[in-house]
């Protein structure tokens, strides 16, 4: 059985909702996913910034990119097939 849910650490336990009947003694696996609040979020986005400012390939790897976008025409779209 696999159930995915939100819960809370409480007293370094993990507090199940009461609609899950799992019984005491049961061994499950958990896999823990924090969430990150603002800060931490605010905290990895300032560490992000900049992160290239120092790669001598960057300039290469975007002016790559800026010729591939547009290289691709689109589709070719028969507007009398709609009339």
């Amino acid at each position: 059985m696999t159930i995915t849910l939100k819960s809370k650490v409480e007293k370094h336990a993990i507090k199940l909702p009461e609609w899950v009947q799992i019984p005491d003694g049961r061994e499950v696996k958990v896999i823990i996913e924090t969430e990150m609040n603002k800060e931490e979020k605010r905290m990895l986005a300032a560490n992000l910034c900049g992160a290239w400012v120092d790669d001598p390939s960057i300039d290469s790897i975007f002016e790559e990119i800026e010729k591939e976008r547009h290289k691709y025409p689109g589709r070719e779209v028969d507007i009398n097939a709609f009339a």
